[in-house]
């Protein structure tokens, strides 16, 4: 995202823009400086910005500088951060709808014992049935193959 985005969110937040300078302890033409990318953000007020917004004070500080940063190799630096912020965030999402799903049915003992094949654990057997479909091993072993796909796909190891 860049400083505006920031910004607007910060404004959609507080109503008006200049509430959000009055909370931040900045004039409103500061914002509007950042905003339209004439200005950047002292890092302080990035900060503020980022807790009030609830965001990672990185990605705030990085945007705030990528308006000002005229040396390429600097701006390379935070286009980088700004990019790997975003991956870990659609691995983290994915990571937890992974989780959520395998979590949906809860796990007697009884229906933990397995022996060595998941397919065969009831308790697998009737989440996947339930979420994919899934009636056979080998359909078992297609979705675990997309599943692991995924994950390789996001720079996650099996």
């Amino acid at each position: 995202m860049d400083i505006k985005t920031y910004i607007e969110i910060g404004e959609k937040k507080a109503g008006k823009q200049i509430e959000l300078a009055r909370i931040l302890g900045v004039r409103d033409s500061t914002l509007r400086l950042a905003k339209t990318g004439h200005a950047g953000l002292p890092a302080a007020i990035c900060y503020q910005l980022a807790e009030y917004i609830g965001e990672e004070i990185g990605n705030v500080v990085a945007a705030s500088n990528l308006v000002t940063e005229k040396d390429e190799k600097r701006r390379k630096v935070f286009e980088d951060y700004l990019k790997k912020s975003g991956e870990n965030a659609a691995r983290m999402i994915v990571g937890g709808l992974v989780i959520s799903i395998l979590s949906m049915t809860p796990q007697g003992p009884a229906e933990a014992a397995s022996n060595g094949k998941i397919y065969e654990n009831v308790n697998y057997t009737k989440l996947y049935v339930h979420v994919a479909g899934i009636k056979t091993p080998e359909d078992f072993r297609y979705v675990k193959s997309k599943l692991i796909a995924v994950f390789l796909i996001l720079g996650c190891s099996e």
